[in-house]
């Protein structure tokens, strides 16, 4: 198989992936019904979990899965019915879950592979879970839906720019040691893509906000998206990983997917809060 028809079937099979994940992500943002977009991104959260406990904490910790699961539905729900305090309990709630959890199967003696799993599901609880429910934040904010169709539009963009123009101008890698295939010239791609699009989203965002003032913050939203991608690849790298899952036909998995986003969700819901307040 040639170079380009390599290229072609991982194109294809990434649009396919796009068109599979786009109807329900729509159908989440814009019905205002909270058990659909609780339903929907209830289950991408938990699909991260499961990637997540498979490759962090072990394939034969259900019970640790489950109680993840269960915090992680707890933070999501506490943030869309009752805001960022419902957020920041159910966060506790799911931090003590894994404190009753590590009392259960801590030996007498000193054992620190405890520890090491136990703040492991800490991490995932602070990236996966808090971050991820920052979404049922933006959906309650004035013209919530459009902010959130906003974020995950100009996100997907960014990495799609930065995939094309990346493969097409090649040049210096950004971070060769955490991910290889990643390069400056796509690195720019992205932000130029990010920019456009914000521009362009203007029109059906608040009137409140200028055109320059989205075009900025698309920009940042590409930086500090492209940490975030980063941020997974080191972990996977120190891990060994190539992707989180199969899931996606061949695409890696959700988790892959949502890098960039867990990061730029906080970014979108404190701009529009600084903006909004008097």
């Amino acid at each position: 198989m040639s170079l380009g028809e390599r290229v072609t079937k991982g194109q294809l099979s990434r649009w396919l992936i796009a068109l599979i994940l786009i109807p329900p992500t729509l159908l989440a943002i814009f019905m205002d019904n909270n058990l659909v977009i609780l339903g929907v991104v209830g289950v991408l959260g938990a699909v991260c979990w499961w990637e997540f406990s498979v490759n962090l904490l072990g394939r034969e910790r259900l019970g640790l899965l489950s109680l993840a699961v269960l915090g992680w539905l707890a933070t999501g729900a506490g943030a869309l019915l009752f805001g960022p305090q419902g957020q920041g309990l159910g966060l506790a709630l799911s931090l003590g879950l894994g404190a009753l959890y590590l009392m259960a199967v801590l030996p007498e003696k000193e054992d620190r592979a405890a520890v090491n799993l136990i703040s492991r599901y800490a991490l995932g609880h602070f990236y996966l879970s808090f971050l991820l429910s920052f979404i049922f934040l933006i959906k309650q904010e004035y013209f919530g839906s459009r902010w959130l169709f906003y974020a995950i539009s100009v996100t997907c963009l960014t990495d799609t720019g930065a995939y094309y123009i990346g493969s097409y101008l090649k040049g210096p890698r950004l971070f060769p040691k955490v991910s290889p295939n990643k390069t400056i010239s796509g690195l720019f791609g992205g932000c130029l893509t990010a920019v456009i699009a914000g521009a362009l989203s203007f029109s059906y965002l608040p009137p409140e906000f200028s055109r320059s003032s989205i075009a900025v913050l698309s920009l940042v939203l590409a930086l500090w998206g492209s940490f975030g991608d980063l941020f997974e690849s080191a972990l996977k790298r120190a891990m060994g990983l190539k992707d989180t899952s199969s899931i996606l036909l061949g695409h890696g998995g959700v988790w892959d997917r949502l890098d960039s986003l867990l990061f730029n969700l906080p970014v979108v819901y404190f701009y529009i809060n600084f903006q909004m307040s008097p």
